[in-house]
């Protein structure tokens, strides 16, 4: 899903690299928009290469002049809100409704926390099965224990993917795995369990630190940052045991229910990461790091900060849909 810089601030479409339309059943690659079924010529382009186009208008100078080809690439158009096919021109529709353009982007927000660079195939299918998981236009398209199944399956992806990449921007952590694995349906507990100890080491290192300050009568405000250090890695903690527990919950209800909690650890987590990182930007904080080498992995914290922030904050705005 790419968009150059320029593009992002002139035009009024956004590039979308997948297609929700677009499926592939073994050789076949078909088109279903419509709700009909197309068999298609797909040639995989990189949107990238449409970014100097910044209007509809524009855009329909790369419709395919003939055949039933298929670019895997869409975009949203903003003034109408709807969602167009690149090689076709066609609006794309679903079960006999057109796409919301803001609904798109709503999927779009969710998959961010990987870039998704692998075939349009992959990233198609996820697509898809947000819009009709989450998207109030198609709401009443699944039953309810659809709907729960696919929002595990959300969560359960979308925390593994958080806890990979936060294992590898904490400076006190070591890695617990790659995306492959993830891709590969690894065990989810034991994919965590290693991410968990570590957040239980760190935060035995902030009570230990902690103490040594308040036996140091240290400012207060340098002890309230290691406290607060403290208190995101037990709310990290608690995230990472709530998502797991939604794995065994089957009943529609129950499952918002939980899901309720989970945002509710989430902002909790958001607020914290917004104080912590503005403390350790502050001058005091850069002047006591210059004279206490133990301020070393909090001043370390900036990358992390930044990744909890943006992935958090997704969820936020996703899950607080249901």
């Amino acid at each position: 899903m790419l968009e150059s810089a320029e593009q992002k601030e002139k035009s009024t479409i956004k590039l979308v690299r997948g297609c929700p339309c677009y499926k592939v059943f073994g050789d076949e690659k078909l088109c279903v928009n419509s709700d009909s079924v197309l068999e298609i010529e797909s040639i995989e382009i990189d949107p990238s290469i449409f970014s100097f186009h910044y209007d509809k208008e524009s855009m329909q100078e790369e419709r395919a002049t003939e055949g039933n080809v298929c670019y895997a690439s869409i975009y949203i158009n903003y003034p109408d809100n709807k969602v167009y096919c690149i090689s076709q021109g066609w609006v794309l529709r679903i079960h006999g409704k057109d796409v919301p353009g803001n609904d798109l982007e709503d999927a779009m927000q969710f998959l961010s926390t990987k870039e998704i660079t692998s075939s349009a195939e992959i990233c198609s299918e996820c697509l898809y099965k947000f819009i009709l998981t989450l998207a109030d236009t198609f709401a009443d398209t699944l039953s309810e224990k659809e709907k729960s199944e696919e929002i595990k399956k959300y969560v359960d992806k979308f925390s593994l993917m958080i806890a990979l990449k936060h294992s590898e921007t904490d400076s006190m952590m070591v890695p617990i795995g790659t995306e492959d694995d993830i891709e590969n349906g690894v065990d989810h507990f034991q994919f965590l369990r290693n991410y968990l100890v570590q957040l239980l080491d760190q935060q035995n290192y902030w009570v230990d630190l902690g103490r040594k300050l308040e036996q140091e009568e240290a400012d207060e405000w340098i002890r309230k940052l290691v406290a607060m250090r403290e208190r995101l890695s037990r709310l990290e903690f608690q995230f990472y045991s709530q998502t797991l527990q939604l794995r065994d919950i089957n009943e529609f209800n129950i499952l918002v229910k939980m899901l309720q909690y989970v945002l509710k650890t989430s902002d909790e987590i958001v607020l914290l990461n917004e104080k912590i990182h503005a403390e350790i930007r502050s001058d005091r904080f850069c002047k006591l790091a210059e004279q206490d080498e133990r301020m070393d992995v909090l001043a370390g914290y900036a990358e992390k900060s930044r990744t909890i922030e943006h992935n958090f904050g997704n969820i936020l705005q996703i899950l607080s849909k249901l």
